[in-house]
């Protein structure tokens, strides 16, 4: 459910803790040593050897506080412009006829996605038993969740960076992305569960995420949001926490699919929500070193792309998902990106209004 941290920043963080020792045996070479005879009285300190102990003191604190801000970095957090967030609204069909080809092209090209496809493959057969699944729910949908929530591998991670940067052209994500059919799957899958296709009364689902590698910052209160990837939160406060704390979310989600029963660990009670949800950052606060959001559901998604495999281009405003009666909490207002509206937060409601001149 949480960010998992790739061997390569592992690896970064490893040289730069040797980086810090050596700083760190520099100092201690460079720090006079006073040597005091036995049975004397010890010497005073001079007041320029008190001032440069001072200023080695310092340059020690400084240096711990810029480490501590490399080790956790400080993101923004918008509305993920260069997201890839293809909800194939009108082309699902289509898409479903050349995934299973598209898929078997993109598995011979990666190996931990053929390794991790077919092992969740063999998984589905035992774990497809006994469940109720939603008209038009195949395995290919069943085996891509599976495939996602197996943590034991970096292959979740790997899609979620593409879902990130994969989003600045059509031209980039037919050359570069390199999960077209599991980004498909996985998204298909989502909308089949959540069939009902957001809130419909209910201000959304309370649900919880933790990240223990990234500190994400809001502008302000009242900014609209995306989360930009697949993310995992849970049901359960206490399974997020296990996560991580360097950013704490509580979210009432619309489009989030409990994913609880097609999950390799079930027991974390996990609702995955779509890149292209858009959120409303209702608060923000840090205890200690935690980032503390507050994101309440529009009852929107915001997809620049629509069917992009099938020549779809990126476009400026928002390609519009299903229509839904709105909920009554947070708005009862009409909410569009393709006004160019800013969203200001008031007591218990927002309100639209334009930014700007």
């Amino acid at each position: 459910m949480g960010e998992a941290i790739p061997q390569s920043q592992r690896v970064e963080r490893g040289q730069c803790n040797d980086s810090r020792g050596r700083v760190l045996e520099s100092i201690k070479a460079r720090t006079p040593t006073l040597r005091v005879s036995s049975g004397s009285h010890p010497p005073k300190t001079p007041p320029g050897m008190m001032l440069a102990a001072l200023l080695i003191a310092l340059s020690y604190l400084s240096f711990n506080i810029l480490w501590q801000a490399y080790a956790v970095p400080i993101l923004p957090l918008g509305l993920a412009p260069d997201t890839f967030d293809d909800a194939y609204v009108g082309c699902s069909e289509e898409m479903e006829e050349k995934a299973a080809l598209l898929l078997k092209e993109e598995m011979a090209h990666h190996i931990l996605l053929r390794e991790s496809w077919e092992a969740a493959q063999k998984a589905w057969e035992h774990r497809r038993q006994g469940l109720t699944l939603p008209l038009g729910f195949k395995a290919q949908h069943g085996i891509a969740i599976m495939v996602y929530t197996n943590s034991s591998n970096t292959l979740y991670w790997e899609l979620n960076q593409a879902v990130r940067m994969g989003g600045g052209s059509r031209e980039h994500y037919m050359r570069h992305f390199p999960f077209k059919a599991l980004h498909f799957y996985l998204t298909r899958a989502l909308q089949l569960l959540r069939s009902h296709g957001g809130c419909s009364r209910e201000p959304g689902e309370v649900v919880f995420r933790g990240v223990g590698s990234l500190h994400f910052e809001p502008k302000r209160l009242g900014d609209s949001v995306r989360l930009g990837q697949f993310a995992s939160s849970s049901l359960d406060e206490a399974v997020a926490r296990r996560f991580g704390n360097a950013t704490f979310f509580s979210l009432r989600t619309c489009f989030g699919a409990p994913i609880q029963a097609l999950s390799v660990f079930p027991e974390e009670r996990e609702v995955l929500i779509p890149p292209h949800e858009v959120f409303l950052v209702t608060g923000f606060s840090q205890d200690g070193p935690r980032s503390l959001v507050t994101l309440w559901s529009y009852n929107q998604t915001c997809s620049h792309f629509n069917c992009a495999f099938l020549g779809g281009e990126k476009r400026r405003g928002c390609v519009p998902g299903p229509v839904v009666e709105q909920p009554e909490s947070p708005s009862k207002g009409d909410f569009s990106l393709l006004s160019q509206k800013t969203l200001l937060l008031a007591p218990e409601r927002f309100q639209l209004s334009r930014a700007g001149p």
